[in-house]
């Protein structure tokens, strides 16, 4: 994992979407909402959610600077790269801020990265038993 110590506040699709038909309905014009889910999660913190839901072993492994620099520069321009570094790894860019906003737009409380996971773990499964190869 890239830049193992950035802390997210990472937010459900279910939640911006909520928030998304407030804001569609009307009065909040000229407003900008900071969205984020309810907690900070390291990536080790949401690989432990992912491990524990599944019901699988499941680790992360940090990559160090030069690892995920070199990945990186595989497959985006260098300007890119150097802007996830000057984020993630000076720290320019801090997800780890969470907002009230889906609370306050939505009146219910943003679902949590274990909430998004219970929801999504099927996605996770690997191919069943009961899945045909054409022959």
């Amino acid at each position: 994992m890239p830049f193992p110590t950035a802390r997210a506040a990472t937010i459900d699709p279910y939640d911006i979407a909520a928030v998304a038909v407030q804001v569609l309905l009307g009065g909040h014009d000229g407003q900008i909402h900071e969205l984020t889910g309810p907690e900070f999660l390291l990536p080790a913190d949401q690989v432990s959610v992912l491990a524990k839901v599944l019901g699988r072993n499941l680790h992360c492994h940090g990559m160090t600077d030069a690892e995920t620099r070199e990945e990186m520069d595989r497959t985006m321009p260098t300007e890119y790269v150097d802007a996830f570094f000057n984020f993630y790894g000076d720290g320019v860019l801090d997800e780890s801020h969470v907002h009230p906003t889906v609370r306050n737009i939505t009146r219910h409380e943003p679902r949590t990265f274990e909430q998004w996971t219970r929801a999504h773990g099927h996605e996770f499964q690997g191919p069943t038993a009961n899945v045909r190869t054409p022959s």
